[in-house]
């Protein structure tokens, strides 16, 4: 991953080598310093100033991140996420040996805070991702539960790091980043999104979970005393959660993600792959218009929604446009189901559209939709009679 933001120091610390030693000459004087001097003129200011550098981490952070991750599909940025989970997890193991007494090494029990810290980064980097990976794939209307939950705890991971500090909130939160991680991740490898896939990331997660506390508990965590119970039971119960809303079509379907939707008068595609889209003439008013989402109507005309849908390489999925019209008591009537195949891969995404000439004046709405109903996007779209059809404008997109 390119990117890897919001963490307990700056973007800029990160990249600059403030830990090495070297040794600059100024007007004949030695401005050399220890390694131990830089961490401690470091720690100090982040005292006299501890909010300083957790807010430019997470500003500068976030916006890099927003900039360079484009493709969930990357193999780079998922591999780096992976080492990001295994490192938390290696993070974890140790505090959690030194919280039940069975840590003797003085040397790392002498630099927890740097495990603490080690662990904060690395999930302050996967919950920066995931924000931007599941966004982009959101529908914020429909999925603002999942989404809140994964920015509250990015947050308090970013500003209040002493929120989640015990050993048995660390592990939940650890477990909550590996479902995330799983649930795009095994569609990425399987090329296929159901039910039995995002099952299978939260069996791997628990799993993952399991794991690093047999490593702290050895064989006390199967004899199933309070103790264990008290951290098996919350993944289970976090999970169970999580398939609620994933039951609901509130959790972003990760790893597709709709790239481009309007509302056009025509779609025609060109000789050179690109394809030409008209709609009104835009009034000088009307900076930044794009399609006809008020559509100004002529009896014969044709109503297209255009979408680019963007999946991973080799991923197959078919696309549904679900075509819906409010009737006179304010509730949603389908009209129509246009379904088309995709096939993933291309950055801009698989461009198709559905098309539709009985309609009629009032308020209506396209949804893009996966085959296993989980909503990509929506788009409404007002229809008004007019006496003249407009003149049309035509915007070339690839």
């Amino acid at each position: 991953m390119q990117g890897n933001a919001g963490m307990a120091v700056s973007q800029h610390l990160r990249k600059v080598p403030l830990f090495n030693c070297r040794s600059l000459s100024a007007f004949g004087k030695d401005y050399s310093m220890s390694t131990d001097q830089k961490s401690n003129r470091l720690m100090a200011f982040h005292q006299r100033h501890p909010r300083i550098l957790p807010t430019a981490s997470f500003i500068g952070g976030f916006a890099y991140d927003t900039y360079t991750l484009e493709r969930i599909d990357r193999w780079l940025d998922d591999l780096q996420m992976m080492g990001y989970l295994v490192l938390s997890a290696s993070a974890l193991i140790l505090i959690g040996l030194h919280e039940y007494n069975r840590l003797k090494r003085l040397s790392i029990i002498n630099r927890l805070d740097w495990v603490y810290f080690g662990l904060h980064f690395c999930i302050g980097g996967l919950l920066s991702a995931y924000t931007i990976f599941y966004f982009k794939s959101a529908t914020v209307s429909q999925s603002f539960i999942f989404l809140g939950m994964l920015v509250v705890i990015w947050l308090l991971n970013e500003f209040s790091p002493r929120q989640i500090a015990r050993i048995k909130m660390l592990s939940l939160v650890h477990f909550f980043c590996s479902c995330a991680f799983f649930t795009f991740f095994i569609p990425i490898i399987t090329h296929r999104m159901d039910v039995s896939v995002f099952l299978y990331g939260g069996l791997f997660s628990f799993l993952f979970t399991l794991l690093i506390w047999v490593i702290i508990l050895r064989m006390d965590i199967f004899q199933f005393r309070h103790q264990s119970r008290g951290v098996l039971l919350p993944p289970v119960v976090l999970f169970l959660f999580l398939g609620l809303l994933y039951n609901f079509n509130l959790i972003p379907p990760v790893p597709l993600s709709l790239k481009h939707i309007g509302i056009y008068r025509s779609v025609q595609q060109t000789g050179d792959g690109q394809y030409a889209l008209r709609f009104r003439q835009p009034r000088s008013f009307e900076i930044g218009k794009v399609d006809d989402r008020i559509y100004e109507y002529v009896y014969g005309d044709t109503v297209v929604c255009f979408a680019s849908v963007f999946a991973p390489t080799e991923m197959k999925q078919e696309i549904i446009h679900h075509w819906q019209v409010r009737d006179q008591e304010g509730l949603w009537q389908t009209t129509d189901r246009i379904k088309y195949p995709i096939t993933g891969g291309r950055d801009g995404g698989w461009r198709g559209y559905s098309m539709k000439q009985r309609i009629y004046p009032g308020k209506w709405r396209v949804d893009v939709i996966t085959e296993d109903e989980k909503v990509l996007g929506r788009i409404a779209v007002t229809i008004v009679v007019a006496k003249n059809r407009p003149t049309a404008y035509t915007y070339v997109r690839q």
